[in-house]
């Protein structure tokens, strides 16, 4: 392989790497900022959930497929090199964009955003450079023989450009909807995150291929059918154009249709896949040696995706903590799949000195932390645990729920160790090249070092400011709702606006106008719960949910934001969450509450259910045995 090749290779792992140490970093942050005692505020911790899964979903993923896409083209020219710069600007302007006016996070399901010009261009221009990347290496190395990983290669590449289509399609149609229609960035991003989800599988699946080569011709036939799997994965996509285009965006039936096409087109392809890499896994258990180097890898990331893909089959409620568990198992495949991919090809990527046995236990580490972690989140889910850390104040006293949350809690401490650990072991081989490599280098070549220091001190200057509120451009960022003086006539007008529409029941205007209020203030709880209860008025419970969990997550004494969520669960279906909502309404609330009387009856409406539920159930079942007998 040419070593200008190998260095713009090394160059996109880089990027990678320094994505995925950083997401691990505001893991930690995410703790911290969970933590009454350290003082920072909600609003932190919800931009630095937006950074995390940016970094750690968005960029680690993309940017490593683009560094082995550039080893499949066998060219570095100066159109590659361009499409590294703008990756490298992208995410700059993507770390830099919290410290530039405090922009209000947008937390949509799978593609969390900071609404902001700085951000939403960043992250273009990232998803731009990486695309281009892929067709990149469409022009070149296609003539070589098509062996195992540049079929894997060539296929991720093609099918990937499917769902980029699809991608570009939806966005198109979001934009446009956007100018004629109340839609927030919330619905314009919802097709976005399903559809990222088929590339993450795809390219997972790819990563399987290359390293399970040994299990696949193991398998009669299954080298020859996996590309199918592969393309039906990518076809399935366009389930996604038919719903973008018949449908209005951010409406019941645009979700739902987004929803049920990942609920059932992204999982076969894997699944089927990993169930023949197991069989000639099986196959091969006796051969000498045993398992090859990275197979360890393969394997426990088929089985964690299985996990994760079990506890999604068996969610009963949304909103609770299995949603997260299901999510983490199933990314966390996706992460351990390439870190072990990173691991064994490491030396493509200009990674030497690399120690290749403890790379391998760092990152089965990694896997177990991670299945440690899902079993606690998916055992919270089952006990009714809400996704959101207020409303599981009155489970505190239960065993089980300390038990469970603590499992979670040492399992993502053990996974952030293990990969943080891994990341400097592959940025230490990254940046003492082997001898034979380096000679004829220029002297002096120091742009990977300048290019790890400005990504960690821009980093580190996020941090930092967030402990001095006395900066004009920082203020808005923290929790106390204060805005600029200039914007208060706006909002005031806006916000009386919404309610009078409110009152009238135009829950379309009085929606749209608290979105400019939210726009203009956007740690104002108050907005947030008006905007719930148009929401409801429109019929679109899941979207005021997430609102009404705004407001309590900005301001734990906004019992109205307690009210409405419940109402909002209740329409979901979630009669457990709904009573549960509404009960700390009236823990919170004072005696003379003119809305107590109704919670109480509410609440006590919603335990007779489940109640009836509980004892139905029992009778069924003890009617099962009976007729058996």
């Amino acid at each position: 392989m040419p070593r200008d090749v190998r260095r713009l290779a090394g160059a996109w792992f880089a990027l990678a790497l320094s994505a995925l140490g950083m997401s691990a970093l505001l893991a930690i942050v995410l703790v911290a900022a969970r933590s009454p005692f350290l003082g920072l505020g909600g609003s932190f911790f919800r931009t630095a959930l937006v950074l995390h899964v940016n970094l750690g979903v968005v960029v680690w993923f993309l940017a490593a497929a683009a560094g082995a896409w550039t080893l499949l083209r066998a060219r570095a020219d100066r159109v590659g090199w361009g499409a590294l710069a703008l990756a490298v600007l992208g995410l700059s302007a993507m770390i830099a964009a919290p410290v530039l006016g405090g922009p209000p996070p947008v937390l949509a399901n799978y593609v969390p955003v900071l609404d902001s010009p700085v951000f939403l261009g960043g992250l273009a221009g990232f998803l731009l450079s990486v695309v281009g990347a892929g067709m990149l290496s469409v022009t070149g190395g296609w003539s070589m023989p098509a062996s195992g990983h540049r079929q894997a290669a060539r296929w991720a590449v093609l099918t990937m450009a499917v769902a980029t289509a699809v991608f570009a399609i939806d966005q198109g149609r979001a934009g446009s909807s956007r100018l004629i229609l109340p839609v927030t960035l919330d619905d314009q991003l919802w097709g976005t995150g399903h559809l990222l989800q088929f590339v993450h599988d795809l390219l997972m699946m790819s990563a399987w291929m290359l390293l399970g080569r040994r299990l696949l011709e193991a398998v009669p036939g299954l080298a020859r059918r996996v590309p199918w799997l592969l393309a039906l994965t990518a076809l399935a996509t366009l389930g996604g154009l038919f719903v973008s285009l018949h449908e209005d965006i951010g409406s019941f039936d645009h979700r739902q249709g987004y929803t049920s096409l990942m609920r059932w087109a992204t999982w076969p392809g894997p699944l089927v896949l990993g169930a023949g890499l197991a069989a000639g896994a099986w196959r091969l258990r006796r051969t000498p040696g045993g398992l090859a180097a990275g197979e360890a890898g393969l394997l426990a990331s088929m089985a964690l995706y299985a996990f994760g893909c079990l506890i999604g089959a068996a969610i009963q409620r949304q909103g609770t903590t299995s949603v997260p568990a299901h999510y983490h198992g199933t990314v966390g495949a996706v992460t351990l799949a390439y870190l072990t991919l990173a691991v064994r090809h490491a030396g493509s990527f200009g990674v030497v000195a690399l120690k290749q046995a403890t790379a391998g236990r760092l990152t089965l580490a990694y896997g177990l932390g991670i299945a440690i972690l899902v079993t606690g989140l998916a055992w919270s889910g089952a006990l009714g645990v809400p996704r959101k850390a207020p409303h599981a104040e009155l489970m505190q006293a239960d065993p089980a729920y300390l038990v469970a949350m603590s499992l979670a809690g040492l399992g993502g401490f053990l996974a952030l160790a293990a990969v943080l650990a891994l990341v400097c072991m592959l940025f230490r081989g990254l940046r003492r090249p082997a001898r034979a490599a380096a000679a004829g280098a220029r002297p002096g070549d120091v742009r990977m070092r300048a290019l790890a220091i400005t990504a960690s001190a821009v980093f580190a200057g996020g941090l930092a400011v967030e402990f001095m509120p006395a900066v004009p451009a920082i203020g808005a960022m923290k929790a106390d709702g204060h805005v600029a003086e200039k914007k208060r006539a706006e909002i005031d007008l806006r916000f009386s606006q919404g309610v009078a529409m409110l009152h009238f029941r135009e829950y379309d205007h009085a929606l749209t106008a608290f979105h400019r209020v939210i726009e203009l203030a956007p740690q104002m709880p108050e907005a947030y719960v008006n905007a719930g209860f148009a929401l409801l008025g429109l019929g679109r419970h899941e979207a005021a949910r997430d609102f009404f969990d705004e407001a309590t997550t900005l301001r734990k004494d906004q019992i109205n934001g307690y009210y409405g969520l419940a109402l909002a669960l209740e329409g979901t279906g979630d009669a457990f969450g709904a009573m549960q909502a509404m009960e700390v309404f009236l823990h919170r609330a004072p005696a003379d509450d003119p809305y107590r009387r109704k919670a109480e009856a509410a609440v006590w409406e919603w335990r007779a259910r489940l109640d009836e539920q509980k004892a139905s159930a029992s009778a069924t079942a003890e009617e099962k045995p009976a007729a058996a007998r």
